[in-house]
């Protein structure tokens, strides 16, 4: 190699070395400096939905950042969502960060009650989205900058059975369902109700296998008996009043399996129709006139990192987050991604409207109030 290609190749390395080193400089200097005002602000703010967010992941951001005391709200949708807005309509701005549902976090952007999340990702291991499900970040609004969501747990349309009645083997398909011995044996969940029914009512109506027709067969013709209360429904499958329970929470399932009672849930993984990729109520979002910014932003590049999410997926038991560089031997078959397996991911803009398929339970139960 002559003089001056050696002089070439040099120059380049130096170009390229200069050039990394003057990126790492850039997120370094810019994590330190966020780091730094977050110490100054000393505080967080965090309004967080029962359920996936356990107390471990704030006591586990806490042990990292002690300078930056977390304070929480825990609480239902129902709870959370008025005091947000009525804070709002006070002039009150408290609220740094909210993790929550989709559906509900969803109505807040369309009131443009969030900033942008994107531009706050700092740390390279959460900027760089190959560590993600299918090599991307997940999020729900049409700009994908502000509702980002970390949880990509498998589910579908939840089907309990009394065992002593049904077996698993009876579902191979969702439309399995109507089968006539099924018929006055059914409760459902109210899925008009926001939040978990809810979810799973998008997935059924919009599923490309399923769609507004099995909604409209199932109740008009399978006399099914409606109920707002998780607890009753599940009651009544143990005791054999009913067969089947669908749009329940398969948590109340699993409760009472283990307690010894004949309760078990279909495994979506088991029925032909292609599972859904839940993002139940795992979301994360950076409120408006955030009073503490600075904590926002390091709070959220934590919850996102290796750390953050072995953190949330542990502390919760049963959620596959969308990480891919994590353990997922601690999550639950029923629950965790198959490789190779299709999953519809509900929480897409154009999936987000449920008020279709609200429509056709409507005018299912109006249709048998009058005929009764």
């Amino acid at each position: 190699m002559n003089k001056a290609a050696v002089f070439l190749l040099a120059g380049l390395f130096f170009l390229v070395g200069e050039s990394g080193g003057a990126e790492r400089a850039a997120w370094q200097s810019d994590w330190e400096k966020t780091v730094q005002a977050a110490k100054q602000e000393g505080k967080i703010f965090i309004y967080a939905a029962l359920g996936p967010y356990h107390a471990d992941i704030f006591s586990e951001f806490q042990k990292d950042y002690p300078d930056i005391k977390a304070s929480i709200l825990h609480g239902n949708s129902s709870r959370i969502s008025p005091r947000l807005l009525s804070e709002r309509r006070a002039g009150k701005y408290l609220a740094d960060v909210y993790l929550g549902g989709p559906t509900s976090l969803y109505s807040f952007y369309k009131n443009n009650l969030f900033d942008p999340l994107a531009p706050l990702l700092v740390l390279p291991e959460v900027v760089d989205s190959s560590p993600w499900w299918e090599g991307k970040h997940l999020y729900i609004d049409p700009e994908r900058q502000y509702i980002f969501i970390n949880e990509g747990s498998v589910s579908g349309f939840t089907i309990s059975y009394n065992t002593q009645v049904a077996k698993a083997g009876d579902f191979r398909s969702y439309w399995d369902l109507f089968n006539p011995k099924w018929k006055g044996k059914i409760v459902s969940l109210d899925a008009r109700e926001p939040g978990f029914g809810a979810s799973e009512l998008r997935y059924v109506f919009y599923h490309p296998e399923l769609g507004p027709e099995f909604i409209k067969r199932l109740f008009t013709e399978m006399n099914v008996v409606l109920s707002r209360e998780q607890q009753q429904a599940i009651n009544w499958v143990a005791t054999g009043k009913v067969a089947l329970c669908v749009f329940c929470r398969d948590e109340f399932a699993d409760k009472a399996k283990a307690q010894g009672l004949p309760v078990d849930s279909i495994n979506p993984n088991d029925v032909k129709e292609m599972p859904r990729l839940r993002g139940s109520a795992s979301a994360i979002t950076f409120v408006n006139k955030a009073p503490n910014p600075n904590a926002a932003k390091v709070f959220i590049n934590w919850f996102l990192s290796r750390r953050g999410q072995i953190v949330y997926q542990d502390s919760h038991g049963d959620r596959d987050s969308l990480r891919i560089d994590i353990p997922k031997d601690k999550v639950p078959e029923a629950v965790r991604r198959r490789a190779g397996r299709r999953y519809f991911f509900v929480e897409d803009p154009e999936f987000m409207d449920v008020k279709p398929a609200v429509k056709i339970i409507d005018d299912a139960m109006a249709a048998k109030a009058k005929a009764q």
